[in-house]
Formats: structure tokens, C-alpha cells, sequence
């Protein structure tokens, strides 16, 4: 990784590093509203973000973001319908679209009723409608890191990961024996801004082994992510980062 690509911060519990994520989105949002009349942001699923949304809905914040400027996409979804208890969709919808006004022609939504190839072309056709570039150009990507080195649906040793050409696929995770769908490694590397959140001991050794281990990223597929012309901020708990070198920031 590129030093001057990314940031790390380690702060000494998930809440401080969940009272930071919130402030930075809400500030980005403001900036990108003012500087292109909209905000758009690519999320992810699981239980490391949800508090993030959950904060983000909480009156005195969403308050502050001008909610018919924000579109909302998924860098990553479950191939399972949207109102599924392990939908992505469904993540959010519970812990924030249900409680902001945001119009819903500005919630892009994987539409996984549809057959598997035909869910990950339509939403690659939808990115293409919406940023008519060459790659998508999210103003914010939301990213974690599971304890195998896999970020969005982009596991180790997938083929998912030698996609040059596409946007967003269907990817076969073969440890796990399930199609995902998820935006490639191109059109993340395309993205203004990334957040990394990091929780938890469990991915103590893993998290380590990505920054002074080896580079190896098809079996540590986070170590592909270096965007372009935008910054990745790693936002680790202090559980998370007991192995790291002691010259890591701590909030």
C-alpha cells in the first residue's frame, strides 16, 4: 500500500471511532453537495457499519445532510431477496432510509429478485446511467475487513478478482459456497474517498499481516484497494490493532 494513499486511525473503543465516522460523512456530504450538487455514496453491509447508520438517523445528524441530494448504492450485497434477515438493503433500510426523507429515486438497490448475472448487469447498467464516465466515481465508499483479508464481496482467491473490465459482478465466494454481488476492485479504486472500519480482536492478526505482512492480495484481497486519485482512511478499534507498530495513530 501506498503510504500517501491512506491514513490509520486507532481509536480506543468502537464508539469514539463511530462518533468519527459520522462527523466525517456528514462533512463530506456538505462538501460534495456544494462542490458537484450531490453526494454519492456506495455502503456496505454487516454489523460493523450499522451503528454508523444508525447515528446518521438519529435527529441531530440527519438533520444536517441535505437528503434529496444523497444517492445511496451498495458496494457489496447478499444474493438473497431485499427483505431477507441477511440482506444488506434491509441493513440499511432498517437502520436508516426508514428515518430520513431521502427520495427513493436516490436509493440504487441491488435487485437481487432478479436472476444472478442479470441483478449484477442491471446495476452496472444503473451506475453507468448515473455517473456517465468511465468508472463510477463515488464521492464515499464504506468498506470493513473480514478476518480473512476479504473486503466487499471480494474473497481470497475468488475470480472475482481478476475482473479488469466490469463495474459490479456476481462473485463465487468459495469458502463460504455462495454468490455475492460487488463492485470490483477498478471501480473501488475509482472512488474519491474510502472509510475502512475495522472491529473487533478477532482481526487482530489479519489486519497486521495486511500492513507488514507480505503482499499477497488474492489471498488478502483489502491489500488490492489503492484508489486513484482519492484516500483511504482506516478506522480501527484499538482491539483490532494490538498487533500493528506502536507509530500508529491513536485517537
Amino acid at each position: 500500500m501506498r503510504e500517501n494513499k491512506f491514513k490509520v486511525k486507532v481509536f480506543s473503543n468502537y464508539q469514539a471511532l463511530i462518533h468519527s465516522a459520522v462527523a466525517y460523512f456528514i462533512d463530506l456530504a456538505e462538501t460534495s453537495i456544494q462542490e458537484r450538487g450531490a453526494f454519492f455514496v456506495a455502503l456496505s453491509g454487516g454489523s460493523t457499519p450499522q451503528p454508523l447508520y444508525r447515528s446518521l438517523a438519529a435527529l441531530h445528524n440527519q438533520a444536517r445532510i441535505t437528503w434529496d441530494r444523497v444517492h445511496l448504492f451498495w458496494g457489496d450485497e447478499r444474493n438473497v431477496p431485499a427483505d431477507h434477515p441477511d440482506s444488506n438493503f434491509r441493513m440499511v433500510n432498517d437502520a436508516l432510509i426508514d428515518h430520513v426523507q431521502i427520495p427513493r429515486k436516490n436509493i440504487h438497490r441491488v435487485p437481487t429478485e432478479m436472476d444472478l448475472w442479470q441483478a449484477a448487469e442491471h446495476y452496472e447498467r444503473e451506475m453507468h446511467r448515473v455517473f456517465e464516465e468511465e468508472m463510477p466515481n463515488f464521492d464515499l465508499l464504506l468498506l470493513g475487513m473480514g478476518e480473512d483479508g476479504h473486503t466487499a464481496s471480494l474473497f481470497p482467491h475468488s475470480a472475482g478478482l481478476f475482473e479488469e473490465r466490469r463495474w459490479f459482478i456476481a462473485n463465487f465466494a468459495p469458502e463460504k459456497e455462495t454468490w455475492r454481488f460487488t463492485l470490483t476492485k477498478n471501480a473501488i479504486n475509482s472512488t474519491r474517498n474510502i472509510i475502512v472500519l475495522v472491529r473487533g480482536h478477532t482481526k487482530a492478526v489479519k489486519l497486521a499481516d495486511v500492513f507488514i505482512g507480505s503482499p499477497d492480495p488474492y489471498s488478502k484481497p483489502i491489500q488490492l484497494i489503492e484508489p486513484i486519485n482519492g484516500q483511504i482512511i482506516w478506522m480501527v478499534e484499538k482491539a483490532s490493532a494490538k498487533h500493528l507498530p506502536s507509530n500508529f495513530q491513536l485517537e
